[in-house]
């Protein structure tokens, strides 16, 4: 049986650039090598590509490699790269905000994981924020801001929402640059962190609450997991607690009531829909502790795939190992592709 040709994308133009690498790592060793033949494709911090037979994935071997400007009508450089299916596993801006997936699209290439537009719109948590309103999903209260007025933030926040709050850029993921404050000085500090990260931040009231994940993958139809819990190391789960420390506690699977996790599952589940999205994703929830409300926090279109990641480790206690999870999703990208050809195909008949 012929090998399925797997261009597996990592590194990337991000502040996540680390956590790709490791993410990459864990996939190129689950991969089924009997079944795929897998090649890699390196982008560094500048956003210059290469090829690479390094499967270490530690930052400094990749310097040594030949990079290249990528430009899709370089067809001579585009050719060494062709494969038939893609599978970016690009963490933040440039590769999970649907960038490359829209290059994918444009080329007709198979790839793993949600569209161009759904990318985008889960990407902006302020877009993503206003259509799980407009479902009638319940949320955090939270305020948005597009400039770093220092005086106009301070007084909004002042008079809509109360102290504590998180202070988060809007379009990152794996926590970074996301502050808590306790006050208004901490406030206009981290809103400062935030703008050096994005143009666009979000800050919003912090609960006191259960912080809850699930794992969910499908196109037409979707596999939704049971829930898992984090109770954080520090104050919040921040970067160094998800990546460096290693610290944080997992509760996999949580005890809830059954209508609790119903609710949980059936909130998930409408947020993967509300976002159009396809191919897989990791749903972030709060469980306030007084009341027992579902709030949706935001959903990740390309989780983290360490071995410490909630992602694959839901999917584990379902009885999906880790290479069956790479396969179904690399067979939902297939599906999802020739759904779009056929589209495209009937778009342009008579």
């Amino acid at each position: 049986m012929k090998k399925v040709r797997v261009g597996l994308i990592f590194g990337g133009k991000s502040a996540e650039h680390a956590v790709s690498l490791n993410s990459a790592a864990a996939i190129y060793q689950h991969l089924d090598k009997e079944r795929y033949e897998p090649f890699l494709i390196y982008i560094n911090r500048a956003g210059e590509w290469c090829l690479t037979d390094h499967t270490h994935f530690k930052e400094e071997e990749y310097k040594k490699e030949k990079f290249r400007s990528f430009l899709p009508w370089s067809t001579e450089w585009a050719g060494t790269l062709d494969a038939d299916i893609y599978f970016p596993i690009l963490h933040g801006p440039n590769g999970e905000d649907g960038r490359i997936q829209g290059l994918f699209e444009l080329a007709g290439k198979p790839f793993v994981g949600a569209g161009s537009f759904s990318s985008q719109l889960a990407m902006d948590k302020v877009v993503a924020k206003m259509l799980f309103a407009q479902a009638g999903l319940k949320q955090a209260p939270f305020l948005y801001f597009t400039e770093n007025n220092h005086e106009y933030i301070g007084e909004l926040v002042d008079k809509k929402l109360s102290f504590p709050v998180f202070i988060k850029p809007c379009s990152l993921g794996s926590s970074v640059g996301i502050r808590k404050a306790m006050d208004k000085k901490g406030l206009l500090a981290a809103a400062d962190i935030a703008f050096g990260y994005d143009n666009k931040i979000i800050i919003e009231k912090a609960i006191d609450m259960r912080e809850l994940e699930i794992s969910v993958m499908g196109n037409d139809k979707i596999m939704l997991s049971s829930p898992g819990e984090l109770m954080p190391s520090h104050e919040f789960y921040d970067y160094a607690d998800k990546y460096l420390d290693g610290n944080t506690q997992f509760r996999i699977p949580v005890s809830l009531d059954d209508e609790v996790e119903a609710l949980v599952k059936k909130t998930a589940q409408k947020a993967y829909r509300t976002l159009f999205l396809n191919g897989f994703a990791r749903v972030d929830l709060f469980l306030v502790k007084k009341s027992n409300e579902v709030l949706i926090n935001e959903v990740n279109t390309i989780p983290g795939f360490t071995t410490i990641s909630m992602f694959p480790k839901l999917w584990q206690l379902q009885g999906i190992t880790f290479g069956q999870l790479l396969d179904r999703l690399i067979e939902y990208g297939f599906d999802y592709s020739a759904q779009r050809k056929e589209n495209v195909d009937e778009g342009l008949g008579d």
